[in-house]
């Protein structure tokens, strides 16, 4: 594998042959701009023997901890070699970052089978038509450590919340409230929403939760608040605070108002590696029911503690506190790579 300059392959049949595979440009000007563009890019291949080319990835770092996949293919004479797989692979093991990629339902078995992350995604202005996702390669040792930057917490619209902390038996309204979080932030955001997804305990059946509905928004930079705040705070919600040393977190609430069930929005870049730590988290939580009863267990008793201690002046992010090395000691079973 080798890394290559678009400028010097512009003619080369091969490169050509695998950008139209990856892109599908529509005529030979779409091809000379798809070329333009990935001049722009990083390219990384494979030859066969002979020196041909027989599989790219073109891709860009997206930010510190991950890389952006924008095209792959695999020449359809050296396919189910494992090629596409190796190029991924090799680009994670040597930058040391996630990949993240938005694909057609028909690459979606391909990205699963080598182990990404996969949520539904906007539909991409370059496929109109196509249902899109978000599949997401995780690189293990990112999701077992933490940004060593302050985080500098940021109030904006709203301040730190205490009150009691109290925890509810799982309701049937937590799945429909967030579905109409869903379908408010989707409107609000069309293809800048990469992925939204119902995270935290409402997500996990069975499970008792503080009655709040968490999502995880992703969105290209979640540090251009000019790209996505202005919107969603048209469609009713409220910019809570920042804390950009944190992967770029921002949160947002749903207005009094705004008709939506009371919500914290987790923005993040795609790629980002709290949004890896979310998603595993509560797919195994699903899965592993001695894991899920002690998680229940656990939530309670730090719900009590706090409650003893502090009242109605508790803060949720003492709460976390007392819960977090329980979901260390899972986080490092299940992200062992």
């Amino acid at each position: 594998m080798h890394h290559i300059n678009i400028s010097d392959y512009r003619n080369d049949p091969a490169v050509r042959q695998l950008l139209v595979l990856a892109a599908e440009p529509a005529n030979e000007q779409e091809l000379e701009a798809l070329l333009d563009e990935c001049e722009n890019l990083q390219v990384l291949v494979q030859a066969a023997a002979t020196g041909q080319i027989v599989a790219l990835v073109v891709y860009r770092h997206s930010d510190e901890y991950a890389l952006c996949v924008e095209y792959l293919a695999v020449d359809g004479s050296h396919e189910h070699q494992g090629l596409g797989r190796a190029l991924l692979f090799e680009l994670r093991d040597s930058q040391k970052k996630i990949l993240w990629a938005t694909t057609a339902a028909d690459a979606v078995g391909f990205y699963r089978a080598i182990g990404c992350v996969v949520s539904a995604s906007s539909t991409d202005p370059r496929w109109p038509d196509a249902a899109r996702f978000l599949c997401t390669l995780p690189y293990f040792p990112l999701l077992n450590s933490q940004p060593e930057e302050d985080p500098e917490y940021e109030a904006v619209g709203g301040e730190l919340l205490r009150g009691l902390i109290e925890i509810a038996e799982p309701s049937p309204h937590w799945v429909p409230d967030f579905l109409a979080l869903h379908a408010c932030l989707a409107q609000a955001l069309g293809s800048t929403a990469l992925a939204i997804e119902h995270t935290g305990s409402t997500s996990v059946p069975g499970l008792p939760a503080k009655p709040i509905i968490d999502v995880i928004l992703l969105v290209p930079d979640a540090n251009q608040e000019n790209a996505y705040v202005p919107a969603l705070e048209s469609a009713g919600l409220v910019l809570w605070h920042r804390e950009p040393g944190w992967y770029g977190h921002r949160m947002l609430k749903p207005a009094a108002n705004s008709g939506l069930a009371d919500a914290n929005i987790h923005v993040f870049s795609a790629g980002s590696p709290e949004y890896l730590r979310h998603l595993i988290f509560r797919e195994h939580l699903k899965q592993n029911e001695a894991d899920r009863t002690a998680y229940a267990a656990i939530k309670r008793e730090a719900a009590c503690a706090l409650a003893a201690a502090d009242g109605a002046n508790g803060l949720v992010m003492d709460y976390n506190r007392i819960k977090e090395p329980f979901i260390r000691s899972v986080h490092d079973r299940i992200f062992a790579g």
